[in-house]
């Protein structure tokens, strides 16, 4: 096959050249650990940059935002009930997305404190059908802003309750 159909975003006024520099070290990380037999799980996608103010990204279909998934489940929800509610109480499909849970998180931990991705939050970091973990929103990381005055925390990672 030569062709695949996408979903796409068309953004405009937003320069995607970092973001899509950032997928090609994504890709390359996923190519890493799978050449040395790590069962870590990364999603690489599709973005490109047709201009210095305006690109191409490919949707992230079958997936949540974790914010989004707050919202839907309750101001105190925690992620767990999400997953007993997506995947049952008990069993091996729980099992297994608490596993693919496990493997991406593992992946994109390495992945943004290596790169120095910053603004993570729960709006990018997003929870698929299979219960990975997957980052979008590359445009702060390798200690560049677009902006200037833009702070950022200053611990390399923040570790939650859940």
């Amino acid at each position: 096959m030569t062709w695949k159909l996408l979903r796409i975003i068309v953004k405009s006024n937003d320069d995607v050249r970092q973001e899509q520099f950032a997928m090609q070290l994504i890709s390359q990380f996923e190519q890493i650990f799978m050449s040395k037999g790590l069962d870590l799980w990364l999603k690489p996608y599709e973005i490109l940059g047709t201009g210095h103010r305006a690109g191409i990204i490919e949707v992230c279909s079958d997936a949540l935002s974790i914010d989004s998934i707050k919202k839907k489940m309750g101001k105190n929800s925690q992620i767990m009930d999400y997953f007993k509610q997506q995947f049952g109480r008990k069993g091996t499909a729980l099992k297994t997305a608490r596993e693919n849970f496990m493997k991406s998180l593992a992946a994109y931990s390495l992945l943004c404190y290596i790169l120095q991705i910053k603004d993570r939050h729960n709006g990018n970091i997003l929870i698929d059908i299979e219960g990975h973990i997957m980052h979008i929103d590359f445009g702060f990381f390798l200690s560049n802003a677009p902006g200037k005055g833009v702070k950022f925390e200053t611990a390399p990672f923040k570790l939650t309750a859940e």
